[in-house]
């Protein structure tokens, strides 16, 4: 049985099935530039951070020096997930509505993972943090530009 949810969102086997071809193929075609501009700004908001990240890092050495945060990177984990998580630890700091802080809560978001928790009791430098919030963006990029068929983006 379909969800409401899922009824409001799609058009049934034989809706599809009884249009016209060209009809069926509009459809189609809009679908793939839905889900490839989807791609693209996840992309987009990736490669930002990844700047933003630099940014912060190299103008601002004094606003991070002896600032902690919760530790959210578990063994190298790097996902949707974590990038949500990077977004709400950025919330309690003076990053907070940054762009940088805006950029990684539209990626989590836009990758539907913009509700999540932060469980962690340990902490760590900021610097630290924003290292691994950068490497965690360029793995994330790369999966991306690689799902597009792309393996490096000029």
């Amino acid at each position: 049985m379909i969800s409401t949810e899922a009824m409001k969102t799609s058009i049934s086997a034989s809706t599809y099935l009884n249009m016209e071809p060209s009809m069926r193929t509009f459809l189609l075609l809009a679908l793939t530039f839905v889900a490839i501009n989807g791609q693209n700004e996840r992309i987009i908001l990736l490669e930002e951070s990844i700047e933003f990240v630099d940014e912060i890092l190299h103008k601002n050495p004094e606003k991070i020096h002896n600032r902690y945060v919760k530790v959210i990177f578990h063994g190298g984990s790097c996902s949707e997930d974590t990038i949500c998580q990077a977004a709400k630890v950025l919330k309690n700091t003076f990053l907070n509505h940054s762009k940088l802080h805006r950029n990684l809560f539209e990626y989590a978001k836009n990758t539907g993972h913009g509700n999540c928790n932060v469980t962690a009791s340990e902490e760590h430098s900021i610097e630290r943090f924003l290292t691994k919030i950068k490497k965690c963006c360029q793995v994330l990029n790369s999966r991306q530009l690689k799902s597009l068929g792309h393996e490096k983006r000029p």
